[in-house]
């Protein structure tokens, strides 16, 4: 017993130098502007996010975290996984995703997701999103399609179906467009709306993502 736990140890020193040579961190943000998403009588919705997050071989891990001039949008979120991508421009994405309501903990809940996508030549690309939530046995499940017509262009639409507690299933969908006005950021101009939603809205997000060291 002694032996093969020396073993071990042994092996995770030996590995230790790999994996630190293979170990990739990312981080980024948006400030995200939404026009009255919860109604008319209610105020837009600013809001600043963050993340970070560390890869090693294709396993990840990171948070996340949103702050916002309306309460109810704050939130600090945990998540980890593995993804990988194949030659033929196939990829997915099977991890666990925490949600955190910094104002509301009564409600946070946590996801096992996977998400798989196809690439359609250079010009448009295909996805499918599903989640499953087992403390409350709800799932949901988004479909998805971008397509680049011109250099630094994406236009894309997602619609999706998810269940509610004691209720039939609702649905939600969005589309709109996003540039890559520089190397890694963006800015993106969308429209919201869904079954459940008391109105549709825009939404105007600037994004940039880095890689902060590794790679």
């Amino acid at each position: 017993m002694k032996t093969a736990a020396l073993a071990v140890i042994a092996a995770a020193g030996l590995a230790a130098p790999a994996a630190a040579q293979d170990f990739v961190a990312y981080g980024g943000g948006a400030v995200e502007f939404l026009s009255r998403p919860d109604g008319d009588d209610q105020p837009n919705v600013s809001s600043l996010a963050l993340y970070a997050e560390g890869e090693v071989s294709g396993f990840y891990a990171g948070v996340w975290a949103r702050m916002a001039n309306v309460d109810s949008y704050d939130r600090l979120d945990l998540y980890l996984g593995f993804r990988n991508e194949l030659e033929n421009g196939f990829s997915y994405d099977l991890g666990y995703y925490r949600y955190g309501y910094v104002n509301d903990s009564a409600s946070n809940y946590g996801e096992v997701t996977l998400g798989v996508a196809q690439a359609l030549g250079e010009t448009a690309s295909v996805s499918l999103d599903l989640a499953y939530d087992p403390d409350n046995s709800l799932g949901n499940a988004y479909v998805g399609f971008e397509i680049y017509p011109a250099e630094k262009w994406t236009v894309s639409a997602n619609y999706g179906v998810y269940e509610v507690a004691g209720a039939s299933n609702e649905r939600e969908w969005d589309f709109g467009a996003s540039y890559d006005f520089a190397d890694s950021a963006s800015v993106d101009l969308r429209w919201y709306d869904g079954s459940e939603y008391v109105q549709g809205y825009v939404g105007l997000a600037v994004s940039f993502d880095t890689t902060l060291f590794g790679g």
